[in-house]
C-alpha cells in the first residue's frame, strides 16, 4: 500500500510550537532535534523556513512578544481608564498569562533574562531590547498619569516605571515558583498602592466598588 504523503505543516503552527519549546525548556536544553517533533516539522524544512537554531529562537522570541506582549501593551498605551484601573488590568494580564495551564510558567522573556537561556550576543542584545521597550511603554504611561492629573506633578517616573517594571518581572517569577493566584492578587493590589497616585484613597474605593477583578477567574 503506498504511503500517503507527508501532512504539510503550517509555517505559523510551527513557530507557535518552537515558542512554547524554548518558553518552557531554555534555549541550551532544546536541540534541533526537539524542535522538528515538536514542530512536526523534518530539520531540513525547518532550516529552510526558519534558519539555523538561533535564528529560530530570535523569531520565537519575537512572535512571543507580538502574540501575547502586544495586546497587553496595546491595551495599557490607549489609557482609557484611570492608570490604577489600566496597570491593574496590565498587571494581572501577566498573572493570567502565567497561571495559565496552556502555556509555560512564568514569561518567555522573563525567564531568558533570569536564567541567560539564549544562544549568542545578538540574543542577549535581543532580549535586553525587548525588556528596554517594555520599560519605555510603561514609562509613557505613567507620563499620561501626570498629564491626565493622575499621577502628582513631581513624580519620579524613572523609579515608578522601574517599580512597576520590576513588579512585572516579579510577577512571572512568583508565578513559575508556585505562588497561587491569590498570592499574586495580594502582590499586584500591594504594589499599586506604593505609586504616587492623587486622591488614592478615593481612586481605590471606587475601584473597589465597582469590583474590578484582578485575575481571571
Amino acid at each position: 500500500m503506498p504511503r500517503g504523503r507527508p501532512r504539510k505543516v503550517e509555517a505559523k503552527d510551527a513557530l507557535q510550537a518552537v515558542m512554547l519549546a524554548f518558553w518552557q525548556n531554555g534555549y541550551s536544553a532544546t536541540s534541533m532535534t526537539d524542535l522538528s517533533e515538536v514542530s512536526g516539522m523534518a530539520k531540513p524544512g525547518l532550516y529552510a523556513a526558519f534558519g539555523d537554531k538561533e535564528a529560530l529562537f530570535e523569531k520565537a522570541l519575537l512572535h512571543y512578544f507580538e502574540t501575547y506582549a502586544g495586546p497587553v501593551f496595546d491595551r495599557l498605551m490607549a489609557a482609557r481608564k484611570h492608570v490604577v484601573a489600566d496597570l491593574r488590568e496590565f498587571l494581572g494580564a501577566v498573572a493570567d498569562l502565567t497561571m495559565d495551564p496552556n502555556t509555560p510558567s512564568g514569561c518567555f522573556l522573563v525567564n531568558a533574562l533570569v536564567d541567560c537561556a539564549y544562544g549568542s550576543d545578538r540574543h542577549r542584545e535581543l532580549v535586553l531590547g525587548l525588556r528596554d521597550s517594555r520599560y519605555a511603554m510603561i514609562r509613557e504611561r505613567l507620563l499620561k498619569a501626570v498629564s491626565n492629573g493622575e499621577f502628582a506633578s513631581d513624580a519620579d517616573l524613572d523609579r515608578a516605571a522601574t517599580f512597576v517594571d520590576g513588579q512585572f518581572s516579579a510577577i512571572a517569577i512568583l508565578g513559575r515558583g508556585g505562588s497561587s493566584k491569590s498570592d499574586l492578587k495580594t502582590f499586584i493590589e500591594t504594589g499599586l498602592r506604593a505609586l504616587p497616585i492623587l486622591n488614592s484613597d478615593q481612586v481605590f474605593d471606587e475601584l473597589a466598588a465597582v469590583d474590578q477583578p484582578i485575575l481571571r477567574q
